[in-house]
């Protein structure tokens, strides 16, 4: 889902360049994790073909968080020039977004449901909390 020039919008090249030190498999490493990790919130879909998709088939938004949590692995492994607060707080606000969608609170526009024989996990159910009645 994610290459190597998608983050331009996330990091100079110089910076890309300094942490891995021609080593593409740090990055590469970085990425993997990111959308294992995301793909820990996104059960109700199918992740198959969400992380599958390619160039403007990707959606923005899924793109934009994977990059965000990327950045923070790859930056973990050194801190050449980068704010680390900036980068902490941006993966922070990847994760709420995730656990958003994983708990039905955001539901993104046009990902596929994940196929499980008799369960529909896209539906959710919950009631008022009980409350005291005094007679």
């Amino acid at each position: 889902m994610v290459t190597r020039d998608d983050f331009k919008s996330h990091l100079y090249a110089e910076i890309l360049n300094a942490v891995d030190r021609g080593d593409e498999d740090i990055l590469n490493d970085g990425i993997a994790a990111a959308e294992a990790e995301a793909m820990g919130y996104l059960s109700r879909y199918d992740v198959d073909t969400l992380f599958a998709e390619q160039g403007e088939d990707r959606d923005n938004k899924l793109l934009l968080s994977i990059k965000d949590i990327t950045v923070w692995h790859f930056i973990v492994l050194g801190n050449p020039a980068t704010d680390v607060q900036l980068r902490k707080t941006r993966r922070d606000e990847a994760i709420a977004w995730l656990k958003d969608i994983q708990s039905g609170k955001v539901v993104p526009r046009g990902w596929p449901p994940a196929i499980e024989e008799g369960v529909d996990q896209l539906f959710h159910i919950s009631s008022a909390p009980k409350r005291p009645t005094r007679w």
